[in-house]
């Protein structure tokens, strides 16, 4: 048997084993994740998925100009979600951001990260909610509808923002930053979009119907986050991904707030809780999404410097910026496919783009990680007042 080439399943690496390595779980040399190695012939792809899907997904990484999933398990990413952690864990999780609390490049950890607070974020919300609805029903008290409106509209969301959060391996951005951007980018990205709609109406596109609102949505959003993160603070792809889900959580939250408002009013509780139930299961898929991958697209392009018109020309931003008002547009038409079908699609559809972004954003890291650790290597083995031959 030759030699054989796989990828760690951490952080994607190749790397080239003998005959005698075969099987065998050994420490991966370049992330010091224990793997195993592959027993079989044939270089490893994308575990966990099938071949038909492996070729979709590729296509529409190439298609939008990101790069094809390597190394990439549902199934890993998700292994902490059920596990065993404390309250003191969370509290050290969300104590990140600041001049004292971001790590050095060299300590952090550039594998496929593995989110869990999220999860919890997510079932406390649920709890909650579910406590709303069932008081409602037992005493038909008019003050609790706000509350139920406000949890039901934000629980779904914010959980998905906290999955963003933590995949933010690089660590430097603080949950107060992230606040400040659900608030003030979520009404401004509000406000944006309406100016876009007026906008719009006078070029007349009352064709498109309620597709029109991904020519208005998707760029009033980009605006909002131009506007308000405009510094070279936060150079990463994984901070432009993480601040856009910030404004995309904030803008959904709110428009599914105004929604179950308006159903309330001309159908009761039951069409509100209707829409606050779909729109919640839906949150993921839409306004999230497609605002995390086109901020994760613009800083790409834009990296440390601050933001000007002329970024938005770049093919590296325009190709996924015209991505994400397509799958508005689409979300918006009047296809039907049964079991929320067509919503699915177009859902996996934009986490292939967002997850290939995080991809990136990864492997940006573990350059700078490992310009890094050189840099230091060669420190001590050069010291400063150490002539060089």
């Amino acid at each position: 048997m030759a030699d054989m080439t796989f990828k760690c399943p951490e952080c994607a690496r190749d790397l080239t084993v003998d005959d005698k390595g075969r099987g065998l779980t050994v420490a991966c040399p370049l992330c010091g994740k224990q793997i195993q190695i592959p027993s079989g012939d044939t270089q490893s792809s994308t575990p966990d998925v099938g071949e038909f899907a492996a070729r979709v997904s590729a296509r529409i990484s190439s298609t939008v100009g990101v790069e094809k999933l390597e190394g990439f398990s549902l199934k890993e990413m998700f292994s902490e979600v059920f596990a065993k952690h404390t309250d003191e864990e969370v509290e050290r999780y969300f104590a990140v951001g600041g001049p004292d609390t971001t790590p050095p490049i060299a300590d952090v950890d550039t594998s496929w990260p593995k989110p869990w607070v999220f999860f919890r974020t997510f079932m406390t919300a649920l709890i909650a909610y579910i406590g709303f609805v069932q008081a409602w029903e037992e005493f038909e008290n008019i003050n609790l509808i706000p509350g139920l409106i406000m949890v039901g509209s934000f629980a779904v969301p914010f959980a998905t923002l906290l999955f963003f959060f933590e995949a933010n391996v690089r660590r430097n951005v603080s949950l107060f930053q992230i606040n400040k951007l659900v608030f003030l980018g979520g009404i401004l990205s509000l406000v944006l979009s309406l100016i876009m709609f007026q906008v719009i109406a006078v070029i007349d596109l009352k064709w498109l119907g309620a597709s029109v609102a991904g020519l208005a949505e998707e760029p009033g959003k980009l605006l909002a986050l131009a506007v308000i993160v405009n510094n070279r603070k936060y150079p990463y792809i994984l901070n432009g991904l993480l601040f856009g889900a910030a404004v995309g959580t904030g803008f959904a939250a709110f428009e599914s707030a105004g929604y179950a408002l308006y159903y309330a009013l001309e159908g009761g509780t039951d069409s509100m809780k209707d829409v606050i139930l779909t729109r919640g299961m839906l949150a993921p898929f839409g306004h999230i999404a497609w605002t995390s991958m086109v901020a994760a697209a613009l800083w790409r392009v834009k990296g440390a410097n601050r933001f000007t018109f002329s970024m938005v020309k770049d093919v590296r931003f325009l190709r996924v910026l015209i991505a994400a008002v397509v799958l508005h547009m689409l979300w918006n038409t009047n296809i039907y496919l049964p079991f929320y079908g067509k919503f699915v699609i177009l859902g996996i559809v934009a986490w292939v783009i967002v997850l290939g972004l995080l991809q990136e954003g990864l492997k940006q890291l573990r350059a700078e990680k490992s310009l890094a650790i050189s840099n230091t290597t060669l420190g001590e083995v050069l010291p400063e007042n150490r002539p060089v031959a």
